[in-house]
């Protein structure tokens, strides 16, 4: 694919998924609606429509149709009346919600231009100009992370240009220079609250806010931050583009946000063109990001809002020449701090072609405290990938404490918490997780299973063919070692010194992609239902097919082993009000299955498992 090929990529997706979009749009309401009791959720999908309509392209149905200005007309008053939404969006954004149905608002005033009327642009005007003066005066971190400040920022700029607003320019681009004060010494930003580190997947959407925020002002002062944030997104990616979801301290890996996300600022430089190219790539072969594809998104709402960023990917996508990204390479070492100190925290990569091994000692006691959904508590601390099959090992970090993806358990038999699999009873969850059995007054704070698999430090190493993940509880020093021992085969090695303990369970966490095929001994596993889950006993190995790929995940002879299948990444139950269950449109584009090993010693080291290519 040519740079323009990659280009027009983005406007073919855009297509394709605003005939899904537009098969949701409720006539007789007036408004996109994909679920009932979500019709927030999908308020800014109009500027694709608008620009559309607006501008005769090959291939675009929407140029002058009439029908599709109705519908962007009867939402968007829905979008500009006040009162809609409910208060406490209104109080953490302003009335009209998150910034991005704004943003929609304002380019739609633009572009509608006189198709509008005078006396509904007026309205709409209006309520634009009483969402901004809300929404710029919300104080700091309010919202989840600080990419909705660079988004208000570059709301602010854009209508302040529109609108001959200079006060709006001002505080644009204030908030915007305010925000890059903040950026980390590794090019990142904070998810959610200081020192809690990156979000990977995230991190794309604060690009891609930042950039449009450079491409309305031309601010130098921002131009170095921005550059600098390319360059983490570049080399905190897999080879094939995708985000690496061990890092990430909000998402799974592959979230869909980062698919349709910052093209417009990874296109500026030759190895984010790259990273673009090689993502595509990805996401063709996955089908994710498809509306029409069984996979295409983890929810309706990504489908939405997904096909909306890919606007600006589109318009904003730069020309230029490539140049190969280091995960390319046949050998390549790299680390990052993470807000560690004195070996303390941090991550690293290495490149050993062809396997790319990922590590993560992220140091943050937040998810101890936190409730926050958009929180993870990073409990994966390591990825392995393969050239030859993409992700074998890792899928992510979540902030669940009923079957955690987390790499070490330690039981002391303190308040008889056990552990089987990976999988803590259900009388150990708090109540916020919406389970039976729970125990009134519980929280995430004082939860008597998150201090079996929380450590108290952790640190990330690079050897010279793999790496090491240190994990030290109060009651136990764990090592885990990710050994290649050659093209084709990669083991997972241990080493443990404890006092006190009963149980401690060393654990992989397997993704199983799509169409999830996968096999325990001789038993071969579909997933029927998704909140149906099993632990199996393991003998032998675990066969699991990546890419039409075999992959062996094999014991060492004698010991045995349990796989709790199937978790998810992100959705599983429901957590504060919010349903990570099965969509209800979009199926899951990979389960967890997590490989667990009970030892009843107070020492011990040896194989854990053997990663073989040659099944």
């Amino acid at each position: 694919m040519s740079t323009h090929d990659l280009k027009q990529w983005y406007l073919k997706r855009i297509l394709n998924n605003l005939l899904y979009v537009l098969a949701l749009f409720d006539e007789k309401d007036g408004l996109f609606r994909a679920e009932e009791g979500y019709d927030i959720q999908y308020r800014h999908c109009l500027r694709p429509l608008a620009y559309l309509y607006r501008n005769k392209l090959d291939g675009n149905p929407y140029y002058q149709d009439k029908s599709i200005l109705d519908k962007i007309i009867r939402q968007g008053d829905l979008n500009c009346t006040v009162g809609d939404m409910p208060l406490q969006s209104q109080q953490q954004h302003g009335f009209m919600g998150v910034e991005w149905v704004a943003y929609n608002t304002m380019e739609c005033i633009e572009w509608l231009g006189d198709d509008l009327g005078p006396a509904r642009r007026d309205r709409w005007t209006d309520a634009l100009a009483l969402h901004i003066e809300q929404m710029k005066i919300v104080s700091n971190y309010v919202a989840t992370s600080p990419n909705h400040f660079i988004y208000r920022a570059a709301l602010l700029y854009r209508a302040g240009q529109m609108f001959d607003r200079q006060d709006w320019r001002r505080t644009g681009q204030f908030l915007a220079r305010q925000v890059c004060k903040t950026q980390m010494p590794d090019g990142y930003w904070d998810e959610a609250v200081r020192g809690h580190g990156p979000s990977t997947n995230y991190h794309r959407t604060h690009l891609h806010g930042l950039d449009l925020y450079y491409r309305a002002s031309g601010d130098e002062q921002v131009r170095e931050t921005l550059y600098k944030a390319i360059d983490f997104g570049v080399r905190t990616s897999y080879r094939d583009g995708t985000p690496i979801e061990t890092f990430d301290a909000r998402h799974g890996y592959l979230a869909t946000f980062a698919a349709g996300m910052a093209a417009g600022a990874l296109s500026r430089t030759p190895q984010g063109r790259r990273v673009l190219r090689n993502q595509i790539a990805r996401l063709d072969e996955l089908n994710v990001s498809d509306a029409g594809e069984p996979c295409g998104f983890a929810l309706n709402w990504y489908a939405f809002a997904t096909t909306d960023f890919m606007l600006d990917c589109y318009r904003f996508f730069e020309d230029g020449p490539e140049e190969p990204l280091p995960q390319e390479q046949d050998h390549w070492r790299h680390t990052f701090a993470l807000n560690g100190q004195a070996g303390i925290g941090g991550a690293a990569v290495l490149r050993d072609r062809p396997w790319l091994l990922a590590l993560c000692a992220a140091q943050s006691d937040t998810p101890r405290f936190s409730q926050n959904t958009h929180i993870s508590e990073r409990q994966s601390g390591f990825s392995v990938y393969h050239d030859r099959t993409a992700l074998i090992v890792g899928g992510g970090n979540r902030m669940r404490n009923h079957v955690p993806l987390v790499n070490a358990i330690v039981l002391t038999g303190w308040k008889d918490v056990d552990c089987l699999g990976g999988r803590f009873p259900d009388q150990y969850v708090g109540e916020q997780q919406g389970l039976p059995g729970t125990v009134p007054g519980l929280t995430e704070a004082r939860d008597p299973v998150k201090c079996c698999y929380y450590p108290i430090r952790r640190r990330a190493e690079l050897g010279e063919h793999g790496g090491s993940l240190h994990l030290e509880f109060l009651h136990a020093n764990i090592r885990l070692d990710l050994n290649i021992l050659g093209p084709d085969e990669l083991a997972i090695d241990y080493w443990f010194e404890a006092v006190d303990t009963k149980k401690i369970l060393l654990q992989v966490p397997i993704p199983v992609f799509w169409p999830l095929q996968c096999r325990v001994d001789e038993q071969c596993l579909t997933v029927r239902d998704l909140e149906d889950v099993r632990t199996l006993p393991v003998s032998r190995a675990v066969l699991v097919r990546s890419r039409s790929h075999p992959v062996r995940y094999e014991l060492p002879a004698g010991q045995t082993a349990s796989f709790t299948y199937p978790l998810q990444a992100i959705r599983n139950w429901e957590f504060r009000g919010i349903n990570y269950a099965k969509d209800v449109r979009f199926q899951p584009l990979y389960v967890v299955g997590m490989f667990s090993c009970e030892f009843h010693e107070q020492t011990g080291q040896g194989r854990l498992l053997t990663i073989s290519m040659n099944a």
